[in-house]
């Protein structure tokens, strides 16, 4: 049976669901790899947290992990934005709902509460997602990061995580660009020029189009501009 990456927790804001990402990723907890089966959907409650990676369009990058979409067997509202968090809560007006409701502490509506961030890795820009649940009813009796032994601890790098929601992409990618670059000296004076990224495997490559849209434009040579007057005047 697979496993909620936690559980009896409550995610109060971005921090805490970054130590969780954190704790993920240095493998202190586990990261839940295809959709939860009948009795996984089943022992769902409030307090459980999932995460989650989505599945990469290119099959190159697929690493066999991924979900395209996860999926607990729920009918939920529309989405509601809380911070750079999506809130969902859960519809009651089904026999299925009813049916997951009988096994809730106290009986109560279930809310979901989302968060996605672009994780900088070696090999690409990866893309997590955290599925958290609580009900009104029962915060109080869940625990937060702090107080739990593995987590309380973990120190999350500064510009690891970054939130995937208002075009939050361009900037993570350009970040990854930024710590995949280079200046090397062995090349020629174009190439070395701190606009123009060179790889470390010293072979130049064509920049991303979101690195060439952040890149200022350059100044031009005067002598250049000179010129370009000079023919403006000839023609007239």
């Amino acid at each position: 049976m697979q496993c909620p990456t936690a559980t009896g927790i409550y995610i109060r804001n971005v921090r805490d669901a970054e130590v969780v990402l954190h704790a993920v990723a240095l493998g202190l907890r586990p990261m839940v790899t295809r959709r939860l089966d009948e009795d996984e959907r089943m022992a769902l409650r409030s307090g459980c947290v999932y995460v989650w990676e989505q599945r990469s369009s290119s099959p190159l990058e697929a690493t066999g992990q991924e979900i395209q979409r996860f999926t607990e067997g729920r009918s939920w509202g529309p989405s509601r934005a809380q911070d750079d968090f999506l809130i969902y809560f859960e519809k009651t007006n089904t026999s299925r709902s009813s049916m997951f409701h009988t096994d809730l502490i106290g009986n109560s509506t279930l809310v979901r509460q989302t968060y996605s961030v672009y994780v900088d890795s070696p090999r690409k820009m990866r893309k997590w997602h955290i599925n958290a649940y609580y009900s009104e009813s029962t915060i109080s009796q869940l625990r937060t990061v702090d107080q739990i032994p593995d987590l309380k601890d973990i120190q999350v790098p500064e510009g690891r995580y970054v939130c995937a929601r208002s075009g939050s992409r361009r900037a993570a990618r350009a970040q990854q660009q930024q710590r995949n670059t280079r200046v090397d000296p062995s090349s020629s004076s174009s190439s070395s020029d701190p606009h123009s990224p060179v790889y470390r495997n010293n072979h130049l490559r064509l920049a991303p189009l979101e690195y060439l849209q952040m890149v200022p434009p350059r100044a031009r040579d005067p002598i250049d501009d000179e010129v370009l007057r000079s023919f403006r005047s000839a023609a007239l």
